[in-house]
């Protein structure tokens, strides 16, 4: 059978008492829950998270990935689950007692033994958890906080409490676990650098060396200064040997006395001289032809003769004495055999001290690898534990620098009580209208597709396809 928009309200008017039941029986629920609903406060607040220290990856040994950072989106979501933690809730519930948190239950405000607080809690953190909501965005560093109570008052002093116990919360959270970890490195690494130390002085004790590097050093100096000194001495005998050659080469040759003064005979030369004097005066009084100028003459010329022929000066005494450079060479000489005799006794004590030092030099080199094993494990150890020292202290100095203030959190706007209560009721008054009326069209297209007959004589005529004569009014039984 084809109906048209006509019949269907025929046929739905027909059902009208039963479209009203249905309509009156939701709605009448809907009103029964919006007027038993209460009217609550939202107080707002906001905070700024920033990329701070907790959120830069320092790994306890090594360099590995140090200083790898977190996205905004990951320091957001982490902080918010710190918001939504079930301990901050409980600590603000400690905080601020039942009565403010449940102020229309006083049977909750005092709770008499175990079981009273157990359901206390149970209802404040019911009431935490329902009214607390955290919005964020994506690459949003900015989220809003905001907290559903009963009453105003209530609603902005539990939001800051929340806040302010987040604050303090989340350092405890983020409380350093690298520095512990890093100071039970340093101890174990003490001990083994202890145990080190003792090994490594038992071994320089047991060979008699104080400090073996020092040692090899000084040794292998003395050697070295020991070796040239022995060359420096075999040269100076080579050289003192040469010198001794020829001094006694010189004496051979030299005689140990020597001529020190002589006196001349100088009569001739004195008599020439007297004569050429007599004879300056005779030619003052004669010719040069006179005899007496003539028997002058012929002396000074026999003289003069002499004095040609060599006899005319002659030894009038002569001393001798000792020969001072013959005495020299043989102090020299004496001298050289000294430093000789010197520098022999030297050699034989530097040869004596060289094998002495190549043998300290031999048994260090023997020594040489357990030495350095044992002085690899130490210094390794050593720089280990520097390392670990110098994190410690920059791990601390990083703690006292954000002790005391959050460099990630910031408040922007803490929340104030707000003015006006919100209500769902209008919205379940809209609801439960709307609910209640589709349902009770659906009830009478139900009953309309459902019930047999038809509405009136017109349907009737449609359905048969026959027409309508006549129609009877129906009369009461």
């Amino acid at each position: 059978m084809q109906l048209g928009l006509g019949d269907v309200i025929a046929l739905l008017l027909r059902e009208l008492w039963l479209m009203a039941l249905v309509f009156g029986v939701l709605f009448g629920l809907g009103l029964a829950v919006a007027f038993s609903m209460s009217s609550s406060y939202t107080a707002g607040a906001s905070l700024l998270m920033q990329l701070g220290k907790n959120y830069v990856y320092e790994p306890v040994a090594g360099d590995a990935a140090r200083g790898a950072t977190a996205t905004i989106d990951q320091v957001v979501q982490s902080e918010v689950e710190i918001l939504n933690s079930t301990e901050l809730k409980r600590r603000v519930i400690n905080k601020l007692g039942f009565k403010i948190i449940l102020p229309s239950d006083p049977g909750y405000w005092n709770p008499r033994n175990d079981a009273d607080k157990a359901a206390a809690e149970a209802a404040a953190l019911k009431v935490m958890q329902g009214g607390f909501e955290a919005t964020t965005a994506p690459q949003n560093n900015v989220v809003r906080l905001t907290f559903k109570h009963e009453d105003a008052q209530a609603a902005s002093l539990i939001l800051n409490t929340l806040i302010d116990d987040y604050q303090s919360y989340r350092q405890e959270v983020y409380t350093d676990s690298t520095g512990p970890v890093l100071q039970r490195q340093k101890d174990a690494f003490d001990a083994r650098l202890a145990e080190a130390d003792n090994a490594y002085r038992a071994f320089l004790a047991q060979n008699g060396v104080g400090d073996y590097d020092t040692a090899k050093a000084t040794y292998a100096k003395i050697y070295d200064q020991v070796t040239t000194d022995l060359y420096a001495a075999q040269t100076q005998l080579a050289t003192d040997q040469a010198k001794l050659t020829e001094v006694r080469s010189n004496l051979t040759t030299m005689s140990p006395e020597m001529s020190i003064e002589r006196d001349l005979d100088l009569s001739v030369p004195n008599k020439i001289f007297a004569l050429q004097q007599q004879r300056q005066d005779l030619l003052s009084r004669y010719l040069p032809t006179a005899q007496p100028v003539k028997d002058i003459d012929a002396q000074i010329a026999s003289l003069q003769t002499m004095m040609s022929s060599g006899r005319g000066v002659g030894e009038a005494t002569h001393k001798m004495g000792v020969n001072t450079v013959y005495q020299g060479l043989v102090t020299q000489k004496m001298d050289l055999e000294a430093d000789m005799a010197s520098v022999n006794g030297r050699m034989v004590l530097l040869q004596r001290q060289a094998i002495q030092v190549l043998e300290k030099l031999q048994g260090l080199s023997g020594l040489e690898a357990e030495n350095s094993r044992l002085a690899t494990e130490r210094n390794t150890l050593q720089d280990n534990l520097k390392t670990l020292t110098q994190r410690i202290q920059e791990n601390q100095a990083a703690q006292e620098m954000t002790k005391g203030s959050d460099d990630t959190v910031r408040v922007v706007e803490k929340a104030s009580m707000p003015d006006k209560p919100k209500s769902l009721k209008r919205v379940v008054l809209i609801l439960s209208f709307l609910f209640a009326g589709f349902t009770a069209l659906c009830a009478g297209l139900l009953r309309v597709y459902t019930r047999k007959g038809f509405a009136n004589a017109d349907m009737a005529a449609k359905a048969l396809d026959l027409p309508v004569l006549a129609q009877a009014k129906t009369k009461p039984a």
